[in-house]
């Protein structure tokens, strides 16, 4: 959809050296007077970053490299920042084709319309440079770093070694590169340049997060500093960012920001009150981002911002929590040991189903895993040498002691067991005849070798007939959400009326583009990509010479209705005024249409019934067309198709009274 969108630079918030600090930045213990709305400042920047995962680490050396003068905090202690980027898998994304891949992440948005296209395909282009920010600024080797992943088959033309598809090296520098192209949905031939770059070559070893902090401590000038996590934004009377409070060392301190502020406090993993009220979970068991509480989103709705893809998240798929509160995601024997069977009792899915990052195909549609809560799996004794988990007792004698495993010598037993552990007979979600029933009808669907029910492949089946029988239960683990503040090209916050908070940035999950499905390497592309341009964006706009947007952005990608093109009621006009009226999506809509010498003169809405902010103001342009244009063969303002049906038809009835 062609969006009309106009490019004014920023009001040029001035650039004010930075202040002698102390090593701390600090002001040796003696505020600095400010006139910003009578605020005493502790210390000043021109960049401010929140946030010290891998989105914080590439802002700040973004904001330095063009000369800022940075602040970099963490809400963690000193060793234990990261956030999910310390915890994640370690792939970035990158591309050979920019356009290609803008085709394909678009496509992976689904029937969902929530997402900037101009946004998107910055990230795309953004991707594309990944390679030689990596190695040319981070300070990666180029020997190492690649484009990565599994998934596309192999060309003819193409050889492999151990795997990876030996080809040209896509960056230019005259070396050959080993290729897996991270390929999440290959049924889409455009994901075939949906790359990855990794520091190491292996995964889940911290390596880009460790490249990340390396190229931070290389700038000793970016003042860091630990457990000092972010409170508040600070704006002026015009309602731009001008600084934040942060707290350090049990004092709250008043940090002006010239540039701005980055928000890169990661997502809302640890946040159990917005798990649920977002996510529609009741409880998730994160894998990372222990830190991660929402502080980002909730400085910047306190200042007007917008909120996207609140419900998105990379998952979920099964986990086991034991006890010592670590988490174990599913997989290998412990997925298709037996059946998983949900809160009523009964069989929900295919155990074996592949995961791709918390989504599951149903109905031909990928979507997050049904995750009816509790949920268990059930097996035999038979499968007690394959052990749930390889840490588990022989005989599970130890689990079944402490209550981790439920057991039964008899199905019915079993559903007792679960029943108690849910808060005894009394508890009316646990059936037992479902249970049974489910058991049994599984059991006929291995011996005649085809699980009808769901698609299991049967070579993943284990029957469950033998006693005793045993009980796990599991609940729903995740990488990360993906909701935050809306941004736009520039990484620029947008507040609810679609205007960028002057001063405010983001970068990384916090606000991710993903709105529906997602591949892998995506969110720490956003670290590198949405990192960079937010830091270097603040850096100028410390200068004054930052280029962003001043007028709203639409951010409508939906399919719409398509609309029937229709003709201009013609012949000859006589002057004067006439009336028309027509049927639009509120009701009728009633114009005057003015005629002087023969010609369409002026076309005004006299009463309509549409939606203010959409079809109200989409009619405001439909007049000036009809005059321009002579005529009501005119485009569809976005969300507003059955508003034009409306006011085509009035103005026709109109002219229809005006011919002679």
């Amino acid at each position: 959809m062609k969006k009309e969108i106009s490019r004014r630079s920023f009001l040029k918030g001035t650039a004010a050296g930075a202040l002698t600090l102390a090593c701390a930045g600090i002001a040796g213990g003696a505020a600095a007077e400010a006139a910003d709305n009578g605020i005493t400042w502790d210390a000043e920047y021109d960049v401010v970053v929140l946030g010290y995962g891998g989105a914080g680490a590439n802002a700040a050396v973004a904001a330095y490299e063009k000369g800022a003068k940075v602040l970099l905090t963490d809400k963690a202690p000193a060793g234990l920042e990261g956030g999910n980027t310390m915890a994640s898998g370690q792939f970035i994304m990158s591309t050979d084709d920019p356009e290609q891949l803008y085709i394909y992440l678009t496509t992976l948005m689904g029937k969902f319309n929530n997402w900037d296209g101009e946004a998107v395909r910055a990230y795309c282009e953004g991707c594309a440079g990944n390679y030689e920010w990596m190695t040319k600024v981070l300070g990666g080797d180029p020997e190492i770093i690649c484009p990565t992943y599994p998934t596309v088959e192999k060309a003819a033309d193409e050889t492999t070694t151990n795997g990876w598809f030996e080809t040209d090296n896509p960056y230019g520098i005259g070396r050959k590169g080993y290729v897996y192209r991270w390929q999440e949905f290959p049924e889409y031939e455009s994901g075939k340049h949906c790359w990855c770059l990794t520091a190491s070559g292996g995964r889940f070893d911290r390596s880009y997060y460790d490249l990340c902090q390396k190229a931070v401590q290389a700038r000793p000038e970016i003042d860091v500093w630990s457990a000092a996590p972010g409170k508040k934004l600070l704006t002026d009377a015009k309602g731009a960012v001008i600084g934040c409070v942060i707290e350090k060392d049990g004092k709250l301190l008043n940090v002006k920001a010239n540039g701005g502020v980055v928000l890169a406090t990661g997502g809302f993993e640890h946040n159990k009150e917005m798990v649920s009220s977002y996510l529609q979970q009741p409880y998730v068991h994160q894998r990372g981002g222990v830190y991660n509480d929402g502080d980002g989103i909730k400085m910047a709705t306190a200042v007007g911002a917008d909120l996207w893809h609140m419900s998105n998240s990379a998952g979920f798929s099964w986990t086991y929590k034991n006890p010592n509160l670590s988490t174990v995601g599913l997989g290998g024997p412990s997925a298709t040991l037996g059946v998983i069977v949900g809160l009523g009792g009964s069989r929900f899915m295919n155990e074996a189903a592949e995961n791709r990052h918390g989504r599951i195909d149903i109905g031909g549609r990928w979507i997050s895993t049904p995750m009816p809560l509790p949920s268990y799996v059930v097996h035999d004794a038979d499968q007690l040498a394959t052990k749930f988990m390889s840490t588990f007792s022989d005989g599970y004698v130890d689990e079944i002691a402490s209550g981790e495993v439920l057991t039964g010598n008899t199905l019915e037993e079993l559903a007792e067991a679960i029943r108690q552990s849910n808060g005894g007979k009394d508890a009316p979600d646990f059936d037992t005849e479902k249970f049974v029933a489910s058991i049994n009808a599984y059991n006929k669907r291995y011996d005649a070798g085809e699980d009808a029910d769901y698609g299991r492949p049967f070579s993943t089946m284990k029957p469950v007939k033998t006693g005793p029988f045993y009980a796990v239960k599991i609940g729903p683990t995740y990488f990360n959400t993906m909701g935050g503040p809306r941004r736009n090209k520039y990484a620029q916050v947008i507040n609810v009326e679609g205007y960028p908070i002057e001063g405010l940035f983001s970068a990384g999950e916090l606000g991710s583009i993903f709105c529906d499905m997602y591949n892998g390497s995506g969110n720490l592309g956003e670290t590198m990509v949405f990192g960079r341009y937010a830091g270097e964006n603040a850096a100028l706009r410390a200068k004054g010479e930052f280029q962003g947007e001043t007028k709203p952005v639409t951010t409508w990608q939906g399919e719409e209705e398509e609309v029937a093109q229709v003709t201009t009621v013609t012949g000859t006009y006589k002057d004067g005024v006439y009336e028309g009226t027509g049927t639009g999506f509120g009701g009728a809509i009633n114009v005057a249409v003015t005629i002087e010498g023969g010609k369409i003169a002026k076309v005004e809405v006299l009463s309509h019934k549409e939606t203010p902010n959409i079809g109200g103001v989409a009619m405001e342009s439909y007049c000036t067309s009809v005059v321009e244009t002579q005529g009501v063969e005119i485009d569809a303002v976005a969300s507003a198709s059955n508003t034009l049906k409306g006011f085509q038809a009035a103005v026709n009835d109109a002219l229809s009274k005006a011919i002679e």
